[in-house]
């Protein structure tokens, strides 16, 4: 009995420290979260005219102008020199609402992602560029992206909180299956999108952005009710997501090292 609880207790201490590390993990996530949300709100405060200025311009042009214009930042933000893709998503809903700015964000997003992977195959074993994908991550993506769960790994690896472009950079450097990429990417970006399109959109119509409308107490605490609601489903299914990722990791791994893999 003794020693039945010696080894309980080892399991335990050997445990408590790794539970600590993801608790400590998950509180960083949230934090860097909100502190997110707090600049883009505090940048939409203190650059008011010139944002004010965008959109008019925004307003005034034509459809193909606008596409043109939303392509090239989804391009942008797409490749490993810039950042800023959930917030491209949430000003897309924030200019076109939720009917027009959802196809327009997929479409962007997927468009974008068709130029930069074919980019970033041309320049990615540039030093600049190659040094994103030498960490641990990368490695065990790019050792087992050409295998049966494929679609399983690009799936998962879109709906987790990894930059957008250092995602871009490592499937460009491997040998993934082009067809199987897009279509999970499709399907991997689309939950985001979804809420991303959704809280931009509840955030204030453009008429009220332009105008400067008086907006009750009410509307701005509904507002960020969504927000604070939109922040914590991305947040859950990023964890989740990054879990499931690891996972597929760890299992497509053995399954290359495994002899029947191999002589196949």
């Amino acid at each position: 009995m003794i020693s039945n609880i010696t080894i309980d207790d080892r399991v335990e201490s050997q445990n408590a420290p790794k539970k600590l590390s993801a608790l400590r993990f998950t509180i960083w996530r949230l934090l860097a979260l909100l502190c997110t949300l707090s600049v883009i709100l505090f940048a939409l405060i203190i650059f008011k005219t010139y944002i004010k200025s965008i959109l008019l311009w925004l307003e005034k042009q034509d459809s193909l102008v606008i596409a043109v214009t939303i392509c090239f930042l989804y391009i942008l933000v797409s490749l490993p020199i810039s950042i800023g893709y959930i917030i491209l998503v949430v000003a897309t809903g924030y200019l076109f609402g939720i009917a027009k700015g959802l196809p327009l964000a997929m479409f962007g997003a997927n468009f974008g992602l068709f130029v930069a992977h074919n980019v970033l195959k041309m320049v990615g074993h540039h030093h600049s560029i190659y040094r994103y994908t030498q960490n641990e991550m990368a490695q065990a993506i790019m050792r087992v992206i050409t295998g049966p769960l494929c679609f399983k790994i690009v799936l998962c690896s879109r709906l987790t909180p990894i930059p957008l472009g250092l995602q871009n950079t490592i499937f460009a450097m491997s040998n993934v299956s082009g067809k199987i990429y897009h279509i999970a990417s499709l399907f991997g970006f689309f939950p985001a999108q979804l809420i991303g399109v959704y809280v931009g959109s509840t955030l204030r119509s453009m008429q009220d952005v332009i105008e400067n409308k008086h907006i009750s107490s009410a509307t701005y605490i509904f507002a960020a009710i969504q927000l604070i609601m939109g922040a914590s489903v991305m947040l859950y299914l990023g964890t989740k997501a990054r879990k499931e990722l690891l996972r597929v990791l760890a299992e497509a791994d053995d399954s290359v090292k495994s002899p029947g893999y191999l002589i196949a």
